[in-house]
């Protein structure tokens, strides 16, 4: 009788374990048709929506935020990213899944995580999908690979909604064998890097790179605790991974960290970790340890790289071909949806920024990161003027005819006083005094003020945006780029920048230039829709 009762008792459990997603399996899909699975939906959602963005990615319908899984593998940029696959809203996260051969063309796949519960080991919560991060699995090191296809590996942070909120965060660890189109879960979804029991809640955005000298990978992201540290293990075969050291004072979403080329040099490298806020520290990592140069200028301010009031989480690709660093971030606006987007009745809610190509250069005040848009963006030019030199009367006598809906536009102009920039009725001022680029999101500011946390305000308690902008050689260059939901400003070559989600005027599209300024050069390049390969 005992025997039997057992024999039922594992009969039960193994039903069980299976209708609950997880199961008994070691490895599970983890873009299961079940409930999550909504792709099919998607469909018949097309891309000419009024305020849909035609050259950044948005989803074809609900929410995304930050980039996942960033990683660069046969011919294809992976970009998977934070999603809701129910709602047009913030809430239960899947991860999204999209692919492009160009950084402007992008696919949207099935989802490739989906929230997962298994009663058997965890009482059967449900888990949503955070942040995480993306590598080849070049020498098969998991033992998936099928064929000449090689296996993608990806770490992410798998919460849930228990009251005991200090253990809810742990690292689970997915793979893909065809390409990033479909994903399973190992272990059943189990962790992979378990609850640090000496931090705090909050321990998430794993991010994952390979370092080549010790052949080993590397895995950093926020720990907590009362000394706000982030935290780097390592791995030899991505599933038992190490405590390295903790780096103190540097607790944020989102770590991100990469190697660059100073001024280019492939033989003078040096380390960068960001966080999602694009605050950063230059220095050197050597498998063991690092050693930091500084994370505040001259004046004691922290080094930033961004100055808008909507860039978030970027994430750079993995395994980038010609030792490029490319990154993305989420450009965000409030939960629930920007007014003008809800107001048009948008099937989604938020988008990424222009993929940018990230490089490391020697200035007079030290080593500083710089971010331009990728050179691809050429690839949708579909006309281009070349206005010269000038006053702005000439210039604007130039400019008169050059109406365009998708910009992106670039001058060197010489200041000698105060100047300003309209451009489909948005205004950028270059304030001579401070030696800045001055942007007043005032329709923005005033309609999600109050739709913020505290915590989480992207505003200094003001619409005002102040990006430095210092004179070099006597000349400020600045790169300007519009889509339909979206103002991206590039100053200097790329030593900062400023990062918006605004609307220009649909019936405005106009561009004329103000002040006591001489031009040195100016290309307005109007752009086509990166979704007419859809």
């Amino acid at each position: 009788m005992k025997k039997q009762i057992a024999i039922l008792g594992l009969a039960l459990n193994t039903f069980i374990g299976s209708a609950l997603w997880a199961g008994l399996a070691p490895d599970t899909p983890g873009n299961k048709n079940d409930q999550y699975s909504s792709f099919p939906k998607y469909q018949d959602i097309g891309y000419d929506q009024v305020l849909r963005p035609q050259f950044h990615f948005t989803s074809r319908k609900n929410w995304l935020n930050d980039p996942n899984g960033m990683v660069y593998s046969d011919g294809e940029w992976h970009m998977l990213f934070q999603h809701n696959a129910l709602v047009n809203n913030t809430g239960m996260k899947s991860w999204g899944n999209a692919v492009s051969t160009d950084l402007m063309h992008w696919t949207q796949l099935p989802h490739a995580i989906n929230p997962y519960s298994n009663v058997l080991w965890d009482k059967g919560r449900e888990h949503s999908i955070w942040s995480g991060s993306a590598v080849v699995d070049v020498d098969n090191i998991l033992g998936k690979q099928k064929g000449d296809i090689k296996t993608l590996f990806a770490l992410y942070t798998a919460t849930h909604r228990g009251a005991d909120k200090k253990t809810a965060f742990f690292q689970g660890g997915a793979y893909s064998t065809d390409k990033g189109r479909t994903w399973s879960v190992l272990n059943g979804g189990k962790a992979i890097i378990p609850f640090q029991v000496d931090g705090v809640g909050g321990q998430r955005d794993p991010r994952i790179f390979y370092y080549a000298p010790g052949k080993f990978y590397v895995t950093i992201m926020m720990i907590g605790g009362k000394e706000r540290a982030v935290r780097l293990w390592k791995s030899t075969d991505l599933i038992h991974w190490d405590k390295m050291f903790d780096l103190p004072n540097k607790s944020a979403e989102c770590i991100d960290m990469y190697e660059l080329a100073v001024d280019g040099d492939p033989n003078n490298k040096k380390w960068v970790i960001a966080d999602a806020n694009t605050r950063y520290e230059v220095g050197e990592f050597d498998g063991k340890s690092w050693k930091g140069f500084g994370a505040v200028d001259e004046n004691d301010n922290p080094l930033k790289f961004e100055y808008g009031d909507a860039y978030y989480a970027a994430q750079a690709f993995n395994q980038a071909p010609k030792n490029r660093v490319v990154h993305v971030g989420w450009l965000r606006s409030k939960a629930g949806g920007y007014r003008p987007f809800l107001e048009a009745g948008m099937p989604f809610t938020q988008q990424m920024s222009i993929p940018a190509e990230i490089t490391l250069r020697n200035t007079p005040k030290g080593l500083r990161v710089y971010r331009m848009p990728v050179k691809e963006i050429q690839g949708l030019y579909s006309q281009s003027h070349k206005l010269g030199s000038g006053t702005p009367s000439q210039i604007n006598a130039k400019l008169k005819d050059i109406t365009p809906e998708l910009i992106d536009l670039s001058i060197a102009f010489s200041p000698k006083g105060n100047a300003s920039f309209s451009i489909r009725g948005i205004t950028i001022d270059y304030d001579m005094a401070s030696q800045q680029i001055n942007f007043e999101n005032t329709e923005r500011y005033e309609g999600e003020k109050k739709g913020w946390k505290k915590k989480d305000r992207p505003y200094p308690g003001k619409a005002l945006s102040q990006i430095p902008a210092p004179l070099m050689d006597g000349v400020v260059k600045l790169r300007v780029l519009i889509d339909r939901a979206s103002l991206e400003i590039f100053v200097n070559d790329g030593s900062a920048a400023g990062s918006f989600v605004v609307v220009p005027k649909p019936d405005n599209r106009s561009i004329s230039i103000e002040g006591n300024l001489n031009v040195q050069s100016m290309e307005v390049h109007e752009l086509k829709s990166a979704w007419d390969h859809l």
